[in-house]
């Protein structure tokens, strides 16, 4: 089982394969994701690995916050930082063309689950050394962090 990010836009998404980042259409058989956005172009997001398990995630029931030392030790630490920097320049172009994106990383397969919780990002304050998703977590990543 994979996790998978999904990515939704208010403007155009083009898809996109490269070895770092590639960006599909949603599958018929996970469309189901698409009920939790607000923005209209959901896309699938997959890292190095194809599926979206290059990026690096935490499973938890409340929200983790980076701390030094919780990504060390990844055996493909550089092409996960490839992965995450492509990731995040994709993020930081739609917020500055649109203003918001919004992405749900979950499990393959359980993409009809709610979410556990919303957060609320600044794109200003994502970095690629620091960067992790809480799967099952809804994002909303804006200009300005709401409350």
């Amino acid at each position: 089982m994979c996790l998978m990010v999904y990515l939704a836009t208010s403007g155009d998404q083009p898809l996109q394969s490269a070895p770092d980042l590639t960006v599909e259409e949603v599958e018929s058989s996970r469309t189901a994701v698409q009920q939790w956005f607000t923005l209209p172009i959901v896309r699938f997001i997959g890292a190095f690995t194809g599926c979206s398990c290059g990026f690096p995630s935490v499973i938890a029931e409340e929200l983790i916050e980076y701390f030094d030392g919780m990504l060390d030790g990844h055996p493909d630490l550089e092409a996960q930082l490839r992965s995450v920097q492509s990731l995040l320049f994709l993020i930081q172009s739609h917020v500055a063309a649109a203003g918001e994106v919004q992405l749900y990383p979950v499990w393959d397969g359980e993409e009809g689950r709610p979410p556990k919780g919303t957060i609320n990002v600044n794109v200003e304050s994502l970095r690629t050394e620091t960067f992790f998703l809480n799967e099952q977590f809804f994002y909303r990543v804006t200009r300005q962090a709401q409350t």
